[in-house]
């Protein structure tokens, strides 16, 4: 969470005339507003996201600075080092957090906050870009949804805070020249990876630290360079200039994201180590220029900016999605504003004196233990109580049970994802009707049999749990149009299989399927209801779902959905009566869709 961290600097031990270089938070002023107008509307400046990476610059070159002046103060631990972290970074990002999450439960759908807090345990962790390179999911990601996000570049500033001090440590015990050369010998080495994985597999080198080093470590590599003002050529002294120039050129380009970093990223961060060095000029144009008042009083909240704007943005978009541009704008940046300043204000500055201070080292360590032990099993609770998912390990071992103790019967609920939409709702049924239940869906799962070859392991397990439950009621539900199409074959198969084992089995037919814009992010472009299924995937569905109610048997029901999610001139219902979204994402039922299938679900199951 350090993309702002504040330092005193120094040429040869001397401090600059001033103790803090104001022309710093003037750059942090540029970095932030490059990314919260990316943010506003991507259109307004393509590359505004570069400003990350001016942030990174600013951070290596402040905590080399922090270290170096410690060092040359006698003070070798590190435990002071982290102590500024701490008091500096947690106490905003703690109230950033909860706020969040809270609001996050009053907005979003129930896979949503789930995801929400999965991020939060991942954020509080500082293994936010590790979760976001593995965040892949069957479902449909919106970033309206993803609230947390931004505190992948926290993490990935975290865990260089981690290995970076003790490194710095080790290789400056020889010369200066041999600092110098191991630290450009890492910079050289992150970069060339960031290029050859930019090519390979950009979202890990976007995200992950090794890719990122190297900008981090060219801010680190200025600090330990700087050289006394009067030993070099007056020409250097162009350098802020260009430099300033060099990023503002990186901020208006229209920047891939899918190819970035690699070569793109050394723009902003030349331009950016250009501004900060190697040699000050107090009365420089761009010194006079970064260190305007408003500059510098944007680049002061600039922290506490970054934390907050991600969130009310994603909120803001996700609930109002239907309403003008214009008006997401202003509420995104006025309750942003807002948020921000009073954290500044109340929070991080109140904070950082509390747990800067000298006496304060335990309980700044003592409240990084808290928070860890709070929010890193807050947001798995949130994640498995909001949205009811096995895994193929968990379906091996038996399955997700609920209400275990009760006696008046059995369910088991198995299937794909769509399945696992269906999980709230089935441990609702569980809990009212005193059944037991077992969840052995799978996301992104296949639980059919094969008709040729070996079986897929879920089919194969999930057998094994029917087999052991004798379930009184088995719900199966799948995505029959990509699972069948028009082929019945292997339901068949699978229900040969299932009927003795399950005293009653329900199949739940397949919704309609919302078209490519019928998304929030495209309401939000300008695209309106109504929407009606696309007569070709219509097609395919109905037949697959002809399959389906083809199955019914003495012991096998079926639940026929389609009418409720389709009004009597074919447009699909996108609300439930309180507003609520029927849908996740396009093949996806949100929660509420799902309770709208409770009635006909309790009529099959009740007779039972």
């Amino acid at each position: 969470m350090t993309l702002f961290a504040r330092a005193d600097t120094s040429i040869k031990g001397r401090p600059f005339a001033s103790e803090h270089r104001q022309a710093i938070d003037g750059l942090r002023a540029v970095a932030i507003l490059g990314v919260l107008l990316y943010h506003l509307d991507h259109r307004w400046l393509p590359g505004g996201f570069l400003g990350v990476d001016v942030f990174f610059v600013i951070s290596g070159y402040l905590i080399t600075s922090i270290l170096v002046r410690d060092w040359q103060g006698g003070s070798s631990g590190l435990s002071r080092f982290y102590q500024r972290r701490i008091s500096r970074l947690l106490p905003a990002f703690v109230t950033m957090a909860l706020a969040t999450l809270a609001a996050a439960s009053l907005i979003y759908s129930e896979q949503d906050l789930a995801s929400a807090g999965i991020n939060l345990s991942a954020a509080a962790a500082s293994l936010e870009n590790f979760k976001a390179v593995h965040q892949g999911s069957y479902f449909a990601l919106s970033p309206d949804a993803q609230p947390f996000l931004h505190c992948w570049s926290l993490s990935v500033e975290e865990q260089f805070y981690i290995v970076f001090p003790a490194t710095l440590f080790l290789i400056s015990r020889a010369s200066p020249t041999f600092t110098r050369l191991s630290l450009g010998a890492l910079l050289a080495a992150s970069l060339t990876a960031c290029v050859i994985m930019t090519r390979a597999h950009s979202p890990w080198a976007f995200f992950m630290l090794p890719t990122r080093a190297w900008e981090l470590l060219a801010g680190s590599l200025l600090a330990v360079c700087r050289v006394n003002p009067g030993s070099v050529p007056r020409i250097v002294r162009v350098l802020p200039p260009v430099g300033l120039i060099l990023i503002a050129v990186s901020l208006a380009l229209k920047a891939d994201v899918n190819a970035f970093p690699g070569y793109l990223a050394i723009l902003p961060t030349a331009g950016s180590i250009m501004v900060l060095g190697p040699v000050v000029v107090p009365n420089g144009v761009v010194e006079r220029l970064l260190s305007w008042g408003p500059m510098t009083l944007i680049g002061r909240l600039s922290y506490s900016l970054y934390l907050w704007h991600w969130p009310v943005f994603s909120l803001v978009d996700y609930r109002l999605y239907l309403e003008p541009a214009p008006v997401r704008i202003l509420l995104k940046v006025g309750i942003s504003c807002l948020a921000a300043s009073l954290c500044y204000v109340a929070i991080e500055r109140p904070g950082r004196r509390y747990f800067n201070a000298p006496g304060s080292r335990l309980a700044a360590f003592s409240f990084l233990g808290l928070s860890l032990a709070v929010f890193v099993p807050l947001g798995i609770f949130v994640r498995r109580e909001h949205f009811i998912n096995a895994n193929l390990e968990d379906v091996r071992n038996g399955g997700l049970r609920f209400n275990r103790s009760a006696a008046s019967g059995t369910m088991v609920l198995m299937g794909d994802s769509n399945a696992s939409m269906y999980g709230e709702l089935a441990k609702e049924i569980a809990f009212d009707h005193h059944l037991s239940l077992t969840v052995i869906s799978v996301a992104a799962g296949d639980p059919l049999p094969r008709l040729s070859g070996p079986n897929q392991q879920l089919w194969e397990y999930s057998v094994a749990v029917v087999k052991r439950e004798n379930p009184d009621v088995l719900i199966f539900i799948c995505d029959w149009p990509s699972k069948l199409g028009y082929d019945g074959t292997e339901l068949d198969a699978a229900l040969r299989e299932l009927s003795p084992l399950a005293r009653h089995i329900i199949l739940v037919s397949t919704p309609p399927r919302l078209p490519a814009n019928a998304t929030r992010e495209a309401m939000r472009e300008g695209s309106k209801p109504p929407f009606k299924e696309d007569p070709s995937v219509k097609v395919v569905r109905g037949a697959a779902n002809d399959l389906v109610r083809s199955s019914r048997s003495t012991n096998v029901a079926v639940v026929d959905i389609e009418h409720l999610f389709v009004s009597a001139d074919g447009t699909i219902k996108l609300l439930d009566l309180e507003g609520r979204p029927l849908y996740q994402d396009a093949g996806h039922l949100s929660a509420a869709g799902a309770e709208l299938a409770k009635p006909l679900i309790l009529r099959a199951i009740s007779p039972l």
